[in-house]
């Protein structure tokens, strides 16, 4: 057995398919099918039901995936910490973003990190703040920025910054005029929400049934371009974090929210009890001393 078979093995089960994998990995679909099929003969096992049109472990395959994820794991903190001892300044940063953040503040700390630490490397995978959640259950990444707070019992977090979220429509909407809109004036609007995974949707869900209805759903998208390409085209409405309503276009008027102010409150969270290596601990610090 090979290491890299069970990595392509995992990778499948993990992305859905044998052609998913090979597109995320960069390795030719055929090159991953024989790992498999090299695995199940070693064990004479059989780790998938071909007879599915979609991809289904068996119940050998169940387990094998388990135990599999749990060796990868393994391997990968003794080479985070072996790489702490041997190669300090060195290393590599799993990181887990949400879309709804000053990307900026996070790209500019990086920028500066990596003049300073110039061999290290970055890995970054985006999702609202339960898929960054999940990515740091499942060790998919060692730190995530997202929406505060979280769940102590599962997660450390470190805040970052506030932001006021501020109700984004078409410059032509009958309310672009107004200096402030009340939440309960948008009782008929339609609005472009974010999907499920997101805490922001959740957030604009609970602000409206404090104002006394659900909002209506014209659409459910994950890609910041689509909702400002929606809304410019007059097909809702939104309430986004002010850096997001800044980078929208000049058909889309960024309008306060009256009565109480809305925030945003975004930081740094990672596993409790997981390891850290060295190298996200020191960037930890150094973005903390760039706020």
């Amino acid at each position: 057995m090979e290491f890299k078979q069970l990595k392509y093995f995992v990778e499948i089960v993990r992305n859905g398919g044998m052609t998913q994998a090979s597109e995320h990995l960069f390795v030719a679909q055929s090159t991953i099918s024989k790992a498999v099929k090299n695995l199940e003969n070693e064990f004479d096992i059989t780790l998938f039901d071909r007879s599915q049109r979609h991809i289904k472990l068996t119940d050998t395959g169940e387990v094998f995936y388990e135990k599999a994820v749990e060796f990868l794991t393994l391997f990968d903190k003794l080479t985070m910490e072996l790489n702490d001892i041997f190669e300090i300044k060195k290393g590599h940063i799993r990181l887990g973003l949400s879309p709804m953040i000053k990307v900026n503040l996070i790209t500019d700390n990086l920028e500066k990190f990596h003049k300073k630490y110039s061999d290290v490397t970055y890995e970054v995978l985006e999702g609202g703040g339960k898929a960054v959640e999940n990515y740091l259950s499942q060790d998919e990444i060692d730190i995530g920025v997202t929406a505060l707070p979280v769940d102590s019992s599962k997660f450390n977090s470190m805040p970052l910054y506030k932001e006021e979220l501020f109700l984004v429509l078409n410059q032509s909407h009958k309310l672009s005029h107004k200096k402030k809109v009340a939440i309960h004036e948008l009782v008929d609007e339609e609005f472009v929400l974010l999907h499920d995974d997101y805490y922001l949707r959740d957030m604009i869900i609970e602000n409206c049934r404090k104002a006394g209805f659900y909002p209506k759903t014209v659409a459910k998208i994950s890609q910041l371009t689509f909702i400002d390409n929606m809304i410019k085209r007059g097909l809702g409405i939104s309430i986004v974090p002010k850096s997001i309503a800044d980078q929208m276009g000049d058909e889309v008027r960024a309008i306060e929210l009256a009565g109480e102010k809305i925030y945003w409150h975004l930081g740094l969270i990672w596993k409790k009890g997981s390891y850290m290596n060295q190298v996200t601990e020191e960037w930890m610090a150094f973005l903390k001393q760039d706020l």
